[in-house]
């Protein structure tokens, strides 16, 4: 008997030969946003923000995903512990759940994940130019729906547009863009009959952050977005807390 949960995706394949092809877009769509790879917006990392972390940061993510390819719409919550590498990396454990609104079961989500500067390019002379930030990440995500496994990753390069020289007590927002590389893996239970999956597409992500260089709250708005045919953009908030 086919669960609930995988009604959307299991009705794309009952259409005419681009049903394949439909089904593997719908199949590793839901790999990438089930999981924090494209379910849970990005963190501002203290690499992507241009400031020094000290000590663990704790972030509360929240993601939500509007209903498309056939999937009704999600809500992820994570918790990600941000762990500074050196002077310009991070390294990032993630747990947390996703949450399907209908006919779904909840999904236990783990991702690990890091980053680090390559360069800084400046706009103009003087200490205090802004800066273009050019750093690359990866990141790795399992989820654990009922009926099937879910893996995905991805290869980013994340540029941000940061200010070098800075008055400690003054507000900072740094808009920052990542383009990546994204997989995703679906691999159903044996009960199923439904075929194993795998795909890569082009993701794109990005946000604004917002924080003061003098406390140890910091807050960035995010999206995610899988290139995908129907495919939606995950809108999400996170709050960092620590680090500073």
């Amino acid at each position: 008997m086919r669960k609930a949960w995988l009604s959307g995706v299991l009705c794309l394949s009952l259409s005419a030969p681009l049903a394949a092809q439909t089904f593997n877009q719908s199949a590793t769509y839901l790999a990438l946003t089930r999981t924090a790879v494209a379910g849970l917006p990005p963190v501002a990392t203290s690499t992507i923000l241009g400031d020094l972390q000290d000590g663990v940061a704790l972030a509360i993510r929240y993601g939500y995903v509007p209903s498309g390819m056939g999937l009704s719409q999600l809500n992820n919550f994570g918790l990600t512990a941000v762990l500074p590498v050196g002077a310009g990396a991070t390294f990032s454990i993630t747990g947390g759940i996703s949450s399907q609104s209908e006919g779904g079961s909840d999904a236990l989500v783990l991702d690990v994940g890091g980053d680090m500067r390559l360069t800084d390019m400046p706009f103009s002379q003087g200490r205090s130019a802004p800066r273009l930030r050019v750093g690359l990440n990866g990141e790795l995500g399992y989820a654990k729906p009922r009926d099937a496994s879910l893996f995905a990753g991805s290869v980013g390069l994340p540029l941000s547009i940061i200010r070098a020289s800075r008055p400690k007590q003054e507000m900072q927002v740094v808009p920052f863009l990542i383009p990546a590389f994204a997989f995703g893996n679906f691999n159903p239970d044996d009960n199923t009959n439904l075929p194993h999956e795998s795909g890569a597409h082009f993701m794109i992500g990005g946000g604004v952050g917002i924080y003061n260089r003098s406390s140890s709250i910091a807050l960035n708005l995010g999206v995610q977005y899988v290139a995908v045919e129907s495919g939606q953009v995950q809108l999400g908030l996170v709050l960092t807390l620590g680090g500073r």
